[in-house]
């Protein structure tokens, strides 16, 4: 007969929770509540406010375009 061995492992979960009007970043995540993998640190956060999360996002949003040759082509 073959023995089975059971493995128990206690696993630790970081969890970072923005103030009211405010969202966290980490420059290209963006999020109310953020849940840190096994290789993040909270130091690699920030909180932004809402107004700053959206302007944020907006530019990134342009870039893409810009990347992606968005905007429109004389076909």
């Amino acid at each position: 007969m073959d023995a089975y061995i059971m493995i128990l492992t206690a696993i630790t979960m970081t969890m970072l929770e923005a103030a009211e009007g405010m969202m966290l970043t980490d420059g290209e995540s963006y999020g109310k509540t953020v849940y840190l993998g096994a290789n993040d640190s909270a130091e690699n956060w920030r909180e932004v406010t809402e107004a700053e999360y959206e302007a944020l996002t907006q530019e990134a949003a342009e870039k893409d375009g810009e990347a992606d040759g968005g905007g429109e082509h004389d076909g």
